[in-house]
């Protein structure tokens, strides 16, 4: 008995393909797009991984010591050949996903051809992977090494795990993102419970001898202490620092699996497995006690309930609902069968949603790139200062030396408020030709579109519905 027909999977599977093209193509710039991609810009240029968008903040100027590492360098490895431009910055994530699948793929041959097209279907159908699949952010990679790892590690038909290097892929997932360390925290007590110590204690030196990578360019510097004050006071990790805002975000953890459209349909879908189907996805089951190793450590381990962090879990929820339907198939009832499609079903137009969501921003805003160029126009200072979104670095990083609004914002949270004629005198100060607005909501500090004509030494010399342009007046006038 099978769910739908071998033609219906490959239909299915080619329009999967198209609605991901789809919502790659044109995709909008996302806040993190510029950030890592500069990174990887410094890496290549100079060498050194810094950032210029956010000088003045955290000696991030002259050298970065925490930040995603390997990402950072596959990314700039892959933009040296590809271009670092908008378009450029989002093929590292695009093939993780493309990676991830075919690992997919290659797990549920154990289970059946059936199973194999489910478990693409449903990870490429997942909004959330439909929505980061062309956004230059560390959680896909993170994700495609983790399970990597425990490709390694889960062989149904052999028995035997690739321990040491499972603890290698899963040192890289640490490598990619602190937040993989989930995926040595789970592997090795996965394998304790499992398989014993012995296999647990390779996994975790091998895992850990990876991970300490991390810490190779410090040590080579000789600057640790740069490394440990560069994470203390970094704003991403504030909320590990207080107990209050700890306890908040655990007690808040559940909307990490909830947040929207792109998490729910999947989330639904697992939790019904898990109930329905729950004779096969016991804790005994390799794939259950997995994803429940990784929901406790990440529980302990998290900063914060962003959304973009579901991601990490995709590929173990998809297998738990593949691994109950196939396991539970040949007992089904005509109107368990006919439940089991309408819920694939409705997955599926699930996804169409996600992805029309996705496309119809495409549609909506302003290609970065060429609202860049439009801009960069009316600004014929080459080579000088400006102040400006750190999403001008695309198309414009050669053009002007770029100071980020986000630096601004940081600094206004720092010190309550930045009043705009202050934030105006240091730009005066710093000998800044040209000031770029952003659109609201954004990190970035705010530039109001119906502020001032002029303000100290600058005068407004373009303004239309998402954008401002400041320059400065010459003396001379």
């Amino acid at each position: 008995m099978t769910f739908f027909s071998n033609t219906t999977y490959r239909l299915a599977f080619i329009a999967l393909l198209l609605l991901l093209a789809a919502t790659v193509y044109h995709r909008t710039a996302h806040f993190d797009d510029a950030w890592f991609a500069e990174q990887s810009y410094w890496l290549v240029r100079d060498g050194v991984v810094r950032s210029a968008l956010f000088a003045g903040y955290n000696g991030w100027e002259t050298k970065l010591y925490v930040f995603h590492k390997l990402f950072i360098y596959a990314g700039a490895g892959l933009m040296s050949v590809v271009g670092f431009s908008l378009a450029g910055s989002k093929v590292l994530s695009t093939l993780c996903v493309v990676v991830a699948g075919g690992l997919l793929w290659q797990y549920a041959r154990w289970w059946s051809r059936e199973g194999q097209w489910l478990a693409v279907l449903l990870f490429g159908g997942c909004g959330a992977v439909l929505y980061y699949a062309a956004i230059n952010r560390p959680e896909l990679l993170c994700m495609t090494l983790g399970l990597t790892s425990y490709v390694a590690l889960d062989r149904p038909i052999t028995k035997d795990s690739k321990s040491g290097w499972a603890g290698f892929w899963a040192g890289l997932a640490a490598l990619t993102h602190l937040n993989g360390l989930i995926y040595l925290a789970a592997g090795g007590l996965w394998l304790l419970t499992r398989a014993g110590w012995r296999p647990a204690l390779w996994f975790g030196l091998i895992g850990g001898l990876t991970t300490s990578l991390y810490f190779a360019d410090a040590l080579a510097d000789s600057n640790m202490g740069g490394l440990i004050a560069q994470f203390r006071n970094d704003p991403a990790t504030q909320s590990n620092f207080s107990l209050t805002d700890k306890l908040g975000v655990m007690l808040g953890y559940h909307q990490v699996f909830f947040h929207s459209l792109r998490e729910i349909p999947l989330t639904a879908l697992t939790l019904l497995s898990l109930f329905f189907f729950r004779a096969h996805l016991r804790l005994t089951n390799p794939v259950v006690l997995y994803l429940s190793l990784l929901v406790a450590s990440f529980w302990l381990l998290t900063k914060s309930n962003f959304n973009f962090y579901y991601l990490l879990f995709v590929p173990w929820l998809v297998l738990a609902v593949v691994g109950g339907l196939i396991k539970s198939r040949e007992v089904h009832t005509v109107r368990q069968l006919k439940a089991v499609r309408l819920a694939l079903l409705t997955y599926a137009l699930c996804a169409l949603v996600s992805a029309g969501l996705v496309i119809r921003e495409n549609l909506e805003k302003p290609y970065a790139p060429e609202q860049n160029a439009r801009l960069a126009s009316l600004m014929p200072q080459k080579g000088t200062s400006v102040i400006a979104p750190i999403g001008f670095f695309f198309g414009q990083m050669d053009n002007y030396a770029i100071h980020g609004l986000t630096y601004y914002h940081l600094l206004e949270k720092q010190l309550g408020t930045l009043p705009l004629a202050t934030f105006f005198a240091i730009a005066e100060q710093r000998n800044v030709t040209y000031v770029v607005s952003d659109d609201p909501g954004n990190m970035s500090y705010q530039i109001p579109l119906d502020g001032p004509a002029e303000i100290g030494a600058y005068r407004r010399i373009f303004r239309d519905s998402t954008r401002v342009i400041y320059a400065k007046v010459s003396k001379n006038g």
